[in-house]
């Protein structure tokens, strides 16, 4: 199973063709969408990416697109925050695909927005992923260990950093301690992996995350640096997982 997470940036109005062109040729069985506020948007982007099941609401952030109907899909807001969409893939009966777009921010200050998004999910996952959940999106978060280019980043990020603290790594670190393990980073420890801007990666904000007896499913995560249209399509590359079938 291919599962694709992509940023498509303002709810993707007037770039869709773009957007739809780098799914296509992604060839995803699952996309988790983020800004993708707009229906009209998500489903010109299915349209041309040749995927037919379409799972949006209006307003949300979070969408979803599957190349079979999914088995089920819902989305939840615990705790009155920013929501997330909660996927059952037909292909795989039992594992559940949780699509998240958490608070921008490399602040403190944005940290703890993030935190309290976080909290409520695991309570709401009853604590931890247990076997078969997958936390996958732009989840706006720096993880330890990772280093953005915070030089080269615009002038005003630098100078929101400066006020209000430096890049914290709280949500990465409660997620692993509940139980997630970061796909990406445990397939590619040396990598930068930076999604964001596409056209000139600095940092990583985009994430796969999987339960810790999931991880030798994980045969390969990592953004896609070598799709034609993705610089032009979204300020984020597309984060790609792929997943043995279960044994």
């Amino acid at each position: 199973m291919r599962i694709v997470s992509y940023n498509i940036r303002f709810g993707g109005r007037g770039r869709t063709a773009y957007l739809g062109e780098v799914l296509r040729e992604l060839e995803p069985d699952v996309v988790l969408l983020q800004e993708a506020f707009d229906p009209a948007a998500v489903d010109q982007i299915s349209r041309v990416a040749g995927i037919e099941g379409v799972y949006r609401q209006p307003g949300w952030s979070v969408a979803a697109l599957t190349r079979e109907p999914a088995l089920a899909c819902a989305w939840h807001r615990p705790g009155r925050l920013r929501g997330f969409v909660e996927l059952h893939p037909r292909s795989e009966p039992g594992l559940r695909l949780i699509g998240l777009h958490l608070p921008a921010g490399l602040s403190r200050r944005g940290e703890r927005a993030r935190m309290r998004h976080v909290e409520a999910l695991v309570g709401w996952a009853g604590g931890g992923p247990g076997e078969s959940t997958l936390l996958v999106g732009d989840l706006n978060a720096v993880a330890r260990g990772d280093l953005p280019r915070v030089r080269a980043m615009p002038l005003w990020l630098r100078l929101l950093l400066h006020v209000n603290g430096p890049i914290r790594t709280d949500v990465l670190d409660a997620l692993g301690k509940a139980g997630w393990v970061d796909a990406y980073r445990r397939l590619s420890p040396s990598d930068h992996g930076y999604t964001l801007p596409a056209a000139d990666p600095q940092v990583r904000l985009d994430y796969v995350m999987v339960p810790a007896s999931f991880v030798d499913r994980v045969e390969r995560c990592a953004p896609a640096t070598d799709v034609r249209l993705a610089p032009v399509a979204s300020d984020h590359l597309p984060l790609v997982a792929d997943l043995r079938p279960r044994a």
